[in-house]
């Protein structure tokens, strides 16, 4: 299993958010978590990522997480839709970050591009980019490494019935060369044929629901 999480719990300011929550997530599946609005979907998500503390075990590629010091590893992650520079062209976005990384060429960055459908607005401002394009580029953000895992909060979300089509099919592919990804939606209808298994969190539990 690639992302195993047993009896989490997170509070904040003594307040539960989520309680005693186990999951296994192994190579080649989709996981979907849905929930009302401050459920608690995003909170999950960054407790996985390191970024927020837990009690309980987070193991993640055979490594414990453990927030602020140990960081989910082999990840490409989007939450709560992270802002790109807009007097930056979408090919100047990735690049910065990949000057972070320096493992990612351009080529590759332009074959992400390609990817996400954005190849022919790579030199396009991203000031000028519609809500969806700038989806579009976050979730290339996210492949630019070429990760094991993918953390996706609301991918969908920006798109409109021809994005969310063309994202769907990419995630589909992913998961068939052997990707896990975790994604959170608003809508279970949108991710129930993407996803081998949708979570519901309601009331700080997360329930199986299909």
């Amino acid at each position: 299993m690639r992302i195993k999480l047993k009896n989490v719990t997170i509070k904040i300011k003594s307040q539960s958010i989520l309680d005693d929550v186990n999951m296994l997530i192994g190579a080649k599946e989709c996981i979907g978590l849905i929930g009302h609005n401050g459920s608690g979907k995003s909170v999950l998500l960054k407790a996985i990522c390191g970024f927020m503390p837990f009690s309980g075990r987070i193991n993640v590629m055979g490594k414990d997480v453990i927030a602020g010091k140990q960081f989910i590893i082999d990840s490409g992650i989007m939450i709560e839709q992270p802002d790109m520079i807009g007097y930056l062209t979408a090919l100047e976005n990735l690049q910065l970050l990949a000057d972070l990384i320096k493992e990612v060429s351009t080529k590759q960055l332009e074959e992400v591009l390609v990817q996400v459908g954005l190849v022919d607005c790579k030199g396009k401002k991203v000031k000028y980019f519609s809500l969806g394009m700038k989806q579009r580029l976050r979730i290339a953000q996210a492949l630019m490494e070429d990760p094991a895992i993918l953390i996706l909060d609301e991918p969908f979300n920006g798109l409109d019935k021809r994005g969310v089509a063309e994202i769907s099919e990419l995630l589909q592919e992913l998961k068939i060369q052997g990707k896990t990804i975790l994604l959170t939606s608003h809508d279970e209808r949108q991710i129930d044929a993407l996803c081998d298994r949708v979570y519901e969190i309601e009331g700080g539990h997360l329930y199986c629901v299909s």
